[in-house]
């Protein structure tokens, strides 16, 4: 999915978002994700937004929906519904 050819984010992080879906988060997501990282893969977190998102939105995203907007869209929807399950970020 690294659209750009970037290959890796230069962190230390051991479950590392892809640099290319990881340049489409803003800065709340970000800090999420950073946060469950301790106890989940980010990427898996990720990747199981976006496949609820899909489920839930299959006439958005079979209608084009811009790949960088749908990550967006479902990782927020995947946080507020899911907020009891993980670490609250203060």
């Amino acid at each position: 999915m690294s659209s750009d050819g970037q290959k890796s984010n230069g962190s230390d992080d051991p479950n590392p978002v892809d640099p290319w879906v990881h340049a489409q988060l803003s800065t709340e997501q970000i800090s999420w994700l950073k946060r469950q990282g301790g106890a989940v893969n980010q990427a898996d977190l990720v990747k199981h937004a976006l496949a609820e998102w899909v489920v839930r939105h299959p006439e958005d995203w079979f209608r084009g929906t811009h790949l960088s907007d749908a990550i967006r869209s479902a990782l927020t929807e995947f946080i507020d519904r899911h907020k009891d399950e993980f670490i609250f970020l203060d």
